[in-house]
């Protein structure tokens, strides 16, 4: 004996009810998910943070390690660090998200700063650079006025000490002057356009990080005109400290006047 048959339009109605709730289950674990004490879900500028919380915390992590970040200065380093871990540590979707705005803020707020110290610094460079021809002539010059100065001392008046003593200083600090200016010259012939504040040799790798925290404090007080005549001052005593253990002051290329 045949079984019954079920209507076609009890079949068809059965099938709907199940598609039906079907969607429903799937719309209800969608729901789930996006609310779940486990997403986090933020938007900071343009992009937009998702995921589980040790997910988004490795894309802070491989923003904060950015190479564009590898020369920030220990000090403002280790504030960048201290509020990444702040935000880490937030088990709450809101505090962790309020926390991790923070950080980023703080990040991008480095990013425009480095903006604006490696420009200033490359003015700065050039500046000097095209100085250092300048003032060329002038420190040779010196230094032959006091080497005729001293010799001419010492075949006329010996017999004053203290008068061939200044004489003697004289020399010798004009000597180390401009021994001192021709190797920062060298130096800063090389320098050729803004790769060398963007990658950095290992002079001004460190000029640049023992510079940063006070140039990023003046920017924070907004005192940006007075970033370029700061780094001027100190890139000038950086370098002619750094050429000091350098130089040899026995040896010198006379380029103006051939004889003293």
């Amino acid at each position: 004996m045949r079984g019954k048959q079920i209507p076609t339009k009890l079949l068809f109605t059965r099938f709907l009810a199940f598609f039906i709730m079907l969607l429903t289950s799937i719309q209800i674990t969608a729901q789930n998910e996006e609310i779940s004490p486990n997403k986090y879900r933020f938007k900071h500028k343009s992009e937009l943070y998702k995921g589980t919380r040790l997910q988004i915390t490795a894309q802070l992590r491989a923003l904060k390690n950015d190479s564009k970040f590898v020369d920030i200065p220990d000090e403002i380093e280790q504030e960048l660090h201290t509020l990444f871990i702040k935000a880490k540590k937030q088990p709450i979707p809101k505090y962790y998200k309020k926390n991790a705005i923070i950080f980023l803020n703080a990040l991008y707020s480095y990013e425009d700063f480095a903006n604006i110290y490696e420009n200033a610094l490359y003015e700065v460079v050039k500046k000097v650079k095209k100085d250092m021809y300048v003032v060329d002539f002038k420190f040779e010059r010196q230094f032959t006025k006091a080497k005729v100065s001293l010799d001419r001392a010492l075949n006329e008046d010996f017999s004053n000490i203290e008068k061939f003593d200044q004489l003697k200083k004289d020399l010798i600090d004009s000597q180390t002057k401009l021994s001192c200016h021709r190797w920062m010259k060298k130096k800063f012939e090389k320098y050729k356009n803004i790769d060398i504040v963007k990658n950095p040799d290992e002079l001004m790798k460190a000029f640049k990080k023992s510079e940063g925290v006070y140039v990023y404090r003046l920017y924070n007080e907004n005192n940006i005109e007075a970033i370029r005549p700061y780094l001027e001052n100190q890139i000038i005593d950086f370098y002619y400290k750094k050429s000091l253990p350098e130089i040899n002051t026995e040896i010198l290329d006379l380029q103006y006047i051939t004889k003293i």
